[in-house]
């Protein structure tokens, strides 16, 4: 009779077992599991628009942990000390090889002893994590440099007759832990934006406001939305694309305010770049395969010295697609020796932080968090990044 149940038992979990890791979610890492009797693996990679030293701030900042770690409800430092408060903060800890760290996986569940194994600065960090008396885990994350950020693995390995619990809700919640990851890592400023916060480099427009959202409503009916894309200031970004959309709705015929402002001419200047700084582009996309196949090359220095946010942001994402295998090495632009001479555009209204926080949030939960990534405001991104982790939690 006992033998029977146990048989059973064991059924029942395999059933469960298999439909769990069988069921499809979808993940912006890449995932691959394996298991065999007495040994589970599961291994995350994911790829970040960041440097290692930005994805290594909050790997290392363990008070954070339950807000992005699956299974991990709570974890504190296991220390020796006489100040009640240092038993709950990790002001006090240091992080070295032999740590050792208290973790709560449930809220019902007692703490079980853990601790760290590997602290390799920039390069790797390990745990062994304990989460009940049956099972613990060694969770390697390794951190690799890329041309375009940082390749990140997240290793996860168990042994034992418990061993299948490390692959349970693997597809569900733990394949999903490097994406949580990247909703923490803080945003890098680099020098070329700095001079442009404190107006080293500061240009005026070369179109008004309505002559700019005019050229980009009209391009936009004509099937090009680069331009509406290119406008650097976000409220007339976001103008001229609901114009776009108001003026399909009547027909696709401009307002006459607008077919107005299409006659002004762009002042064309060059504050930035100087003769000889590099080649001409007829289309953005041409300089984005430019910069890709320089950087595939080795060469990144032209992709850091370009100010163009869009531009920028726009090639370190096709670098990451490239290097999945989503997309193919576009072909080298033939480009002309005489410098190209950039326009910017700018203005001065704000759009509404409620606005933005609502549209941001929901570009945010399809995947798109390049936009979000792009905000000076450190507050106000990390609202924004919040709000998706309670977004896709209430989706589940």
């Amino acid at each position: 009779m006992l033998l029977t149940i146990a048989t059973i038992a064991v059924l029942i979990v395999l059933i469960l077992f298999v439909w769990d890791t069988s069921s499809s979610h979808e993940t912006q890492s890449n995932i691959r599991s394996f298991y065999r009797p007495f040994y589970a693996e599961s291994i995350i990679s994911h790829e970040y628009l960041s440097t290692p030293a930005a994805v290594w701030k909050p790997l290392t900042a363990l008070d954070g942990y339950a807000s992005w770690f699956p299974q991990i409800t709570r974890l504190l430092p296991d220390v020796n000390t006489q100040r009640y408060v240092h038993q709950f903060s990790f002001d006090q800890f240091s992080l070295v090889p032999g740590a050792r760290l208290l973790l709560r996986p449930n809220s019902w569940s007692p703490f079980y002893h853990s601790r760290v194994v590997v602290v390799d600065e920039n390069k790797e960090i390990s745990f062994d994590l304990k989460y009940n008396p049956f099972f613990r885990e060694y969770v390697v994350f390794a951190l690799e440099p890329q041309p375009y950020g940082t390749a990140v693995t997240c290793r996860r390995t168990s042994k034992g007759l418990f061993s299948f619990l490390s692959l349970w809700g693997f597809s569900n919640t733990k394949s999903k832990i490097l994406e949580n990851l990247g909703y923490f890592i803080p945003e890098e400023i680099t020098k070329e934006e700095k001079q442009e916060k404190n107006g080293v480099a500061v240009q005026s427009p070369t179109l008004s406001r309505e002559a700019t959202i005019a050229q980009a409503v009209q391009a936009g009916l004509d099937g090009n939305m680069d331009l509406i894309n290119a406008i650097p200031d976000k409220p007339t970004r976001g103008l001229a694309k609901a114009t776009l959309v108001h003026t399909k709705r009547k027909g696709g015929v401009l307002p006459e305010h607008l077919q107005k402002a299409l006659s002004e001419a762009p002042a064309v200047f060059s504050t930035k770049q100087q003769p000889g700084d590099g080649p001409a582009f007829s289309s953005q996309e041409e300089q984005i395969a430019y910069l890709v196949n320089l950087v595939l090359d080795g060469d990144e220095e032209p992709l850091n010295a370009i100010s163009d946010r869009v531009i920028r942001g726009k090639t370190k994402a096709m670098l990451v697609k490239i290097k999945r295998g989503a997309l193919e090495r576009p072909p080298m632009p033939e480009t002309s020796s005489e410098p190209s001479t950039p326009t910017e555009i700018s203005s001065g209204e704000q759009e509404n932080e409620e606005q933005l926080i609502t549209r941001l949030v929901k570009a945010g939960v399809g995947g798109n968090m390049d936009e979000i990534n792009a905000l000076d405001n450190k507050v106000l991104r990390g609202k924004i990044k919040s709000a998706i982790v309670k977004e896709k939690r209430v989706k589940k």
